[in-house]
């Protein structure tokens, strides 16, 4: 039985949460056991021991962009990790200003950290979580895994970045938060999953709309930084990736628009291997 899986732990698009919605981004990737953290959006913490792992099994941490829906409970997750489990050294990679925002973060939750320190014996954090702050190219090796990094186009954030996972035996790529970019099917060329996300034209029409009073320029944004499910499928096509897998879907809670909707809209351009993403779905590979 194979010890590498894809588990997505949160499928939604967007910072919003409304009753009964997904969870925003994040995802394990589990190699050889070891599980690598993707994106830390709300509910990373709870979602990540929903799906069958212990605090003390939290290894190596990834960031695509600084999004909030993407890195909005990084804190709290490397918090957590710290009040529940044994010290060590857990690595987060992700682009600037990443160190920043970690040591802000514990610098907000100082007297905490200080008063376990001293009331409870808790071991001090400092240096438990290094930062790697990466560009294009390789992000990071070990005995597992080579992860490397392709800049795509999400204005107006510059530093987001797709993700390549590479083993001796298998490749899985996320997408990020991206528009449609041909690059990504060179960089995701021959994949056994590419990990994209996916965006449903009427749908994110009629989300903007109700938005309009407070993000009147939503839909400009969601044009310029993200993927209509079409567009999706020919990036799947031409990289002859061996699964596709949607997730981070947009819009995520509208009444008119379920799974069914974004299954036709990449199946127009996408006759391989599919997935429709939802929040704890597991594939093994």
């Amino acid at each position: 039985m194979t010890d590498d899986r894809l588990i997505l732990l949160g499928t939604k698009g967007g910072p919003r949460l409304s009753k009964g919605s997904s969870w925003p981004s994040s995802s394990v990737l589990q190699l050889g056991g070891r599980p690598y953290i993707v994106d830390a959006g709300l509910g990373v913490t709870r979602q990540f021991v929903e799906a069958g792992f212990t605090l003390a099994e939290a290894h190596t941490i990834l960031i695509t962009h600084h999004h909030s829906d993407h890195v909005l409970e990084l804190g709290p997750l490397l918090h957590t990790i710290w009040t529940s489990s044994p010290r060590r050294e857990i690595p987060i990679f992700g682009p600037p200003p990443l160190a920043r925002t970690v040591d802000l973060f514990f610098q907000a939750m100082a007297y905490d950290v200080g008063i376990r320190m001293a009331d409870e014996g808790q071991a001090d954090p400092r240096g438990m979580f290094p930062c790697l702050e990466f560009a294009e190219g390789l992000v990071m090796q070990d005995d597992r895994v080579r992860v490397t990094a392709l800049r795509v186009p999400h204005p107006p954030v510059t530093d987001c970045y797709a993700l390549k996972f590479e083993t001796e035996s298998k490749t899985v790529v996320f997408s990020a938060d991206t528009r449609y970019f041909p690059p990504l099917a060179d960089f995701a060329r021959g994949a056994d999953i590419l990990v994209h996300e996916v965006m449903h034209r009427a749908g994110t029409e009629r989300m903007c709309a109700r938005l309009s009073a407070i993000k009147p320029n939503l839909m400009e944004h969601m044009i310029a930084g993200h993927t209509f499910g079409d567009d999706v499928g020919r990036i799947a096509s031409a990289a002859g990736v061996k699964r596709l897998v949607v997730q981070h879907f947009t819009p995520s809670d509208d009444p008119q628009t379920g799974p069914a909707d974004f299954e036709a809209l990449v199946r127009t351009t996408w006759d391989g291997p599919l997935t429709i993403g939802h929040d704890l779905r597991t594939i093994v590979f």
